[in-house]
């Protein structure tokens, strides 16, 4: 057998998620069960960075947990290099831990407030360099994240937000992961340094040759970093494929109102700005069709099809001849009727002093 080429290799998937379902609760009469993952199959590839978009209770951070391992899928299967999270033994799943890394939202909570920064980088390097290596690989690794050997001796309370999770990203990249699943990473920053902090992630990425999943509901962090997005709803995937034509002309209806419900920075504009219900459960979805039905402005253009309430629509790859990228999914019945009313809602937009739809507005 030949060997793979390199661009084959590139393209393997790192995890293969399969049919993951996620609840929480025990099962009975009188508990209450949440059901944060609905069958839920996605793919990360080597080398790329993935965002996970979405609501607030949308499942994206219970997916990033899944993926890491701090989790265990009620259904379905986790694959890391063609293993199954959930059967490795002791010795797999350690090697797997240093392998695929978390950082957190809040870095001062991740990090211990009695331990100097020198104990804990330290942790990760003691068991494979010796004594005399230590102090060096230290440094290296503070200056790989643009912090001084000077900051080797503090506390985490004598750090700014922006310095602590750069001590975190410090930490994980100590046990040499290939996989850097951040959940929220800049969203408890100010906005200069979330664009310091960015920039490390996407210089990390290009030198270390990491695949990175970022959790986010900050599309500017998105549009930055990653190269795919997978768009998550109520639990249930909606919609994956290439950056750009997710952000700029998706084929989902719930897609198109949470991008063109990010600000746009200009305060005079407000009449282009979309109204977007923020009342998850204003209409509770029905349990065989479509999950996001009750919200959904398309069902309303097209007449209330009662295949929307009674058949729940299956994930879909578009064909190559109306995307602009091959592997692009979707879960709608009607993806491809999204562009054309869309563009009918600019255009009433444009005419007039509001969104011409509930929860519809300019993508620009």
């Amino acid at each position: 057998m030949e060997p793979s080429a390199p661009e084959e290799i590139a393209r393997e998937p790192l995890f293969v998620v399969r049919n993951l379902d996620k609840v929480y609760g025990r099962p009975g009469r009188n508990s209450t069960r949440v059901r944060a993952l609905d069958n839920v199959s996605i793919e990360v590839r080597r080398g790329e960075a993935l965002g996970l978009v979405g609501e607030s209770g949308s499942g994206k951070t219970t997916l990033g947990r899944l993926l890491v391992g701090f989790e265990s899928p009620t259904a379905g299967s986790v694959l890391f290099q063609g293993r199954d999270i959930a059967q490795m033994r002791r010795a797999e799943l350690g090697h797997f831990r240093n392998m695929v890394q978390m950082v957190f939202q809040n870095p001062f909570a991740s990090l211990n407030p009695f331990r100097t920064v020198r104990d804990v980088l330290s942790s990760g390097y003691r068991r494979r360099i010796r004594r005399a290596e230590l102090r060096t690989q230290l440094v290296e690794a503070l200056e790989r994240v643009g912090l001084h050997e000077s900051m080797l001796d503090r506390y985490p309370f004598q750090f700014s937000g922006g310095q602590r999770q750069r001590i975190v990203i410090a930490r994980a990249l100590t046990v040499q992961p290939s996989v850097l699943i951040a959940d929220e990473p800049v969203s408890a920053l100010d906005v200069s340094v979330q664009a310091q902090v960015l920039n490390l992630f996407k210089a990390l990425q290009r030198d270390l040759g990491l695949t990175i999943v970022m959790v986010t509901h900050d599309l500017r962090v998105v549009n930055f970093l990653c190269d795919r997005v997978a768009v998550l709803y109520l639990g249930r995937l909606v919609e994956v494929g290439e950056r750009d034509e997710v952000i700029n002309s998706s084929w989902h209806p719930y897609t198109r109102m949470l991008m063109s419900a990010a600000p746009n920075g200009d305060p005079e504009v407000r009449s282009t700005r979309p109204w977007v219900s923020s009342e998850l459960g204003a209409a509770a979805p029905p349990e065989e069709g479509c999950i996001f039905a009750p919200r959904c402005w398309l069902r309303e253009q097209l007449g209330n099809p009662e295949r929307c309430l009674s058949a729940r629509p299956e994930s879909r790859e578009l064909p190559v001849e109306i995307t602009a990228s091959p592997g692009h999914v979707v879960e709608c019945h009607f993806a491809e009727e999204v562009p054309h009313y869309a563009r009918l809602a600019e255009e009433q937009l444009a005419a007039s002093d509001g969104p011409a739809l509930p929860g519809m507005g300019s993508l620009r």
